[in-house]
């Protein structure tokens, strides 16, 4: 369960990259790419190690026509997703 307290880091090993109107996440060491969509490509640009995961929810909702419940659940998968991934800590 992820502590909507916890903030963030990306990993610097990860290549943010956008081909071809794709926007993607490269891990060179595990040869793994996750795609991302507008809402997961957010949540990546606000993960600064500094912003709790309550601030980046509550700053995507300004910018997104999406209920709030619907949001944070997709934020929460999309950070277990990364945190399992090893792309953030």
């Amino acid at each position: 369960m992820i502590n909507s307290n916890h903030c963030f880091s990306k990993n610097s090993t990860i290549i943010y990259k956008e081909l071809d109107g794709a926007t993607v996440l490269i891990d060179p060491y595990r040869r793994t790419i996750v795609n991302l969509n507008d809402t997961a490509r957010e949540v990546w640009h606000l993960l600064d190690g500094q912003r709790p995961v309550a601030g980046v929810i509550e700053a995507m909702r300004e910018g997104f026509d999406i209920d709030e419940v619907t949001l944070r659940k997709d934020v929460l998968s999309f950070l277990d997703e990364l945190a399992k991934r090893e792309m953030i800590a």
